[in-house]
């Protein structure tokens, strides 16, 4: 009991050292980790407390999509009082029963997944309170309504589930919108929408890099830079295959499809991104003036591939494929070597498999022409194997290198 109050009590100092100025956060992070990992009691109570927590979040998601399924199963023969009753008191009750478990009570990691559950009973409501006006379920408004009810949530409660949830919903209602920017989509011009989502992607990194430099939003960092570069690694992924390029050849997508809203969307994005990272350059004060010209440098990297998208579609070429395969190759580099420079080790967890995601995939959409198939996958397996002990060793000794940088400062 005492080493976790201990290591509560830790953590508050280090944050309030970092919002003083007198440390950074990548220092408050690696005293944390120091004392934490160095104390089995509070190191064997920090993974059940993550094991509480995961395990009461998947029952929330459960229940929530239980009780969706019911419902839905059953709505014609649910009464409208009982429909009333569910979607204007059930929801606003749930929230209550969090609060109380979580704040009141003292369990916060059951509290947060019944606020979790709340935030799912929310979503269920507006999509019920849709089909009660026969407005079709997947009407481009719903998904908007439902993350802009999430997302205050999170920074109330200072969640980081609720904050995954956040931009699951960003992104998915992103999707639900694209069929108000092209419509009468076709094959050819749904393609258009890959560059738009990379500026998604890139605001959502600028939102995380904007985060990191304030104590109350500082644990939702990691999260948006994640969501932000596997965005934007998997528009380029899109446009690094030579078939695509081939056919887009033959039937070129008409820019004449896209409305305003489309422009408006990607010129906000990328506006606010920029905004952004602006902000973090204020926070930073000189104090971190290498990290925040990496993140700008990367930003405006970011859209310059979007442009080179837009471009691209616009008036074609064969050998783009090539070009954004280069594009993601020195992305992974400049994600290693930015967690290399930063004490970074999930920027190189992640760029590992994003490569070896790219390179397999190139793999297998040349080695099949000019191997025989069997010989083809032997070839594979060798070059898995070889290829996947090689990366886990550069990326075990990075890590490594890392924490011994920690552990110095």
């Amino acid at each position: 009991m005492a080493q976790d109050e201990f290591a509560s009590r830790l953590s508050e100092e280090a944050r309030q050292w970092v919002a003083d100025g007198i440390i950074t956060a990548e220092q408050a992070e690696a005293i944390r980790n120091r004392y934490v990992s160095d104390s089995p009691e509070v190191g064997g109570s920090a993974i059940g407390n993550r094991v509480v927590s995961v395990i009461a979040i998947m029952g929330a998601a459960l229940i929530g999509l239980g009780i969706i399924a019911l419902i839905a199963a059953n709505w014609s023969e649910i009464p409208k009082f009982a429909k009333l009753a569910m979607m204007v008191v059930g929801t606003p009750a749930i929230y209550v029963i969090g609060w109380f478990v979580g704040y009141r009570f003292g369990y916060l990691r059951i509290g947060t997944a019944i606020l979790l559950l709340g935030a799912i009973a929310f979503g269920a409501s507006i999509h019920l309170v849709a089909q009660t006006y026969h407005v079709p379920v997947n009407h481009p408004n719903l998904l908007p309504l439902w993350f802009l009810g999430v997302v205050p949530l999170a920074y109330i409660t200072r969640s980081r589930p609720m904050m995954g949830l956040s931009i699951i919903l960003f992104l998915t209602a992103g999707g639900f919108r694209a069929q108000e920017w092209v419509p009468d989509v076709t094959d050819e011009e749904i393609i258009l929408m890959v560059p738009a989502f990379l500026t998604l992607g890139a605001f959502l990194f600028a939102a995380g890099r904007m985060q990191a430099r304030f104590a109350e939003t500082r644990q939702f960092a990691r999260l948006c830079d994640l969501a932000g570069l596997l965005v934007v690694a998997a528009a380029i992924y899109v446009l690094s295959f030579n078939e695509l390029w081939e056919e887009l050849g033959e039937f070129r997508p008409s820019f004449a499809a896209l409305t305003v809203e489309y422009w408006l969307a990607v010129g906000i994005a990328g506006l606010a991104a920029a905004v952004m990272v602006g902000v973090a350059a204020w926070r930073d004060l000189g104090q971190w003036s290498g990290q925040i010209w990496w993140e700008a440098g990367a930003l405006a990297v970011m859209g310059l591939v979007a442009g080179a998208m837009w471009l691209g579609l616009a008036f074609g070429g064969e050998w783009l494929w090539w070009v954004f395969n280069l594009v993601m190759l020195a992305g992974v580099l400049g994600m290693i070597a930015a967690g290399y420079r930063w004490n970074r080790a999930y920027l190189i967890n992640l760029a590992v498999p994003i490569f070896a995601i790219t390179l397999f995939t190139r793999y297998f959409e040349f080695g099949f022409g000019l191997l025989g198939q069997s010989v083809a996958f032997i070839v594979a397996g060798v070059i898995l194997l070889a290829g996947g002990f090689g990366m886990e060793y550069l990326r075990r000794r990075l890590v490594r290198r890392i924490r011994e940088s920690e552990a110095a400062s």
